[in-house]
């Protein structure tokens, strides 16, 4: 009798012990149906309740919103790359360059979009260069500006004072800009503190807002808020992109093994770009209605007086201009276009003098960060970017046309009248080391005649600008033997400059009877170089 109640117990024990091991049981089968077996059901379910299309080649390309990138991501690309079973996957990082690099690195992207700045600058930091450089996409004319108050800033050379800064938003391409201002305009009393960063180009025109005009600040911002800036009260443009050439470059790169192992994937890719912006360009306000409609899907959406603004202030390169810029086509056929070696090396002497980066991490060896090849087989095959109109699905074409588009010439500047060289307002002061000259006379001595090559440089970067000679004398001696001497030196720098590639239309030679500011001992008797523009 008293085993009774200890074998009741240990039954119900026995129960319980069987209930929880089947819910365990019933959990992990749950579990096991939940992780495993229904996604696959209900993958098969919509694999066969779907149309499939299925690619070949899937190739993932790190991005941004940025407009200038919409003919790459457009219908027009898709459709060419459909029909060869290619299919580009687009990843926004927002802009962020580390971890696009270092997506590019471990291969979890295979392609991706820089400019040539924040490529060199996001490589210098690992010291490796993972990608190549196989197409210029454009340059930005007139997208990024440097805008302050007339009253605190009328011109650049009022930056020059120990109360000056810059506000910008670090690691683009608008800070590029500021360093090209700080690296070739004569500011040597602006601060080395002049950095003022900010996290997005809405704080930097908050700031701007709130900023008294009598400050000397500038302020570095993009569309749409260049226009914005510019509808507040005497707000005024000290420099934009559209008055620089080869600096604010925007390129396609593809991971070097992809690039080393697929490069038809590439070839096929570029090709594709190639014909669309063609297409677009070709139709009335092609460009424009493809950054509306792109802006819908990427970025903020943009009215169509904003997407206008946008397409004046890109350029995008078309295939002959892409030939030239990698060196495929002849000099002739270049047109004196810009060699892709020669920008990247300006934009790294750019970034390093500025202390943007450590060095040249290239170490003169340009060619390191593209390819040139994808290029010369296109060209090699005569390629042409006219197609049919069956081709595309989605634009209408008017024709083919059996030529290439031509290498655009810069705008030349026309010769002027001394009263209209008169009426021209000064943009800055050319930085440059002081142009050295034999004793008593205009003889350029050796070391300076380099200078002289670097300024000519220098100064075909900035074509929209004429340029002003400027002798100066001393206090002491004859005034009249000094000024003619100081006329004789500007006239002696102006043909040298000349000589070096820059037009006589643009450069005026004149003295003054007084000495640079802040020169001292021969530098009184040297000569210095301001750039002028008519006024608007």
């Amino acid at each position: 009798m008293n085993d009774q109640p200890s074998n009741s117990s240990q039954r119900a024990l026995s129960r319980i012990i069987m209930v929880v091991g089947w819910v365990v049981i019933l959990g992990i089968g749950l579990t096991i149906y939940g992780l495993a077996i229904k996604p696959r059901l209900s993958g098969k379910l919509m694999e066969q309740t779907s149309s499939q299309i299925r690619y070949d080649h899937q190739i993932r390309l790190a991005h941004d919103s940025f407009s200038g990138y919409a003919i790459l991501r457009s219908p027009a690309v898709q459709n060419l790359l459909k029909k060869k079973s290619i299919k580009i996957t687009f990843i926004d990082d927002k802009a962020d360059y580390s971890q696009r690099l270092n997506k590019l690195k471990n291969g979890k992207v295979q392609m991706a979009v820089f400019t040539i700045d924040a490529y060199i600058k996001a490589s210098s930091k690992t010291g490796t260069f993972p990608a190549a450089v196989v197409l210029v996409i454009d340059e930005t004319k007139g997208a990024d500006a440097i805008v302050a108050y007339q009253k605190g800033v009328p011109e650049i050379s009022r930056l020059s004072t120990p109360s000056a800064s810059i506000m910008l938003v670090p690691d683009s391409p608008s800070e590029t800009l500021a360093r090209v201002m700080i690296n070739k305009f004569s500011l040597p009393s602006l601060p080395n503190n002049w950095l003022k960063p900010a996290n997005e180009p809405e704080s930097v025109y908050k700031m701007l807002k709130s900023t008294k005009p009598s400050e000397q600040k500038a302020f570095v911002l993009w569309e749409p808020y260049v226009s914005q800036a510019l509808s507040l009260d005497n707000v005024h443009v000290l420099l934009d992109s559209s008055k620089l050439k080869g600096y604010i470059v925007d390129v396609l790169v593809a991971e070097r093994r992809f690039l080393n192992q697929n490069p038809d994937q590439v070839q096929a890719i570029v090709e594709a770009y190639l014909r669309a912006r063609y297409d677009y360009a070709q139709q009335p306000d092609g460009l424009v209605n493809l950054l509306v409609e792109d802006s819908k899907k990427y970025g903020q959406a943009l009215k169509l007086d904003e997407a206008k603004s946008l397409v004046s202030g890109i350029e995008w390169r078309n295939t002959m201009e892409n030939y030239a810029h990698f060196g495929v086509v002849s000099k002739t056929e270049a047109n004196n276009s810009e060699l892709l070696d020669d920008m990247i090396a300006k934009i790294v002497n750019v970034l390093d003098k500025t202390d943007a980066i450590q060095d040249d991490p290239l170490e003169g060896n340009f060619g390191q960060i593209y390819y040139d090849g994808i290029l010369r087989s296109l060209y090699s095959d005569n390629f042409h970017p006219s197609i049919s109109n069956s081709e595309l699905e989605d634009i209408d074409l008017g024709g083919e046309d059996t030529d290439l588009p031509k290498v655009r010439a810069e705008k030349q500047l026309v010769a002027l009248g001394q009263s209209d060289w008169q009426k021209l307002k000064p943009v800055a002061t050319m930085k440059v080391r002081p142009i050295q000259f034999g004793r008593g006379n205009a003889r350029i001595q050796r070391n300076s005649q380099r200078s002289l090559v670097a300024l000519a440089d220098d100064l075909k970067s900035f074509p929209h600008w004429y340029i002003k000679v400027i002798g100066h004398t001393r206090s002491e001696g004859n005034r009249k033997a000094n000024q003619d001497l100081a006329q004789q030196r500007a006239d002696a720098t102006a043909k040298s400059l000349m000589k070096n590639g820059i037009s006589n239309s643009r450069i005026q030679a004149t003295a003054v009877d007084q000495p640079p500011a802040n020169a001292t001992g021969g530098q009184a008797q040297s000569v210095t170089f301001m750039l002028l523009e008519k006024p608007y």
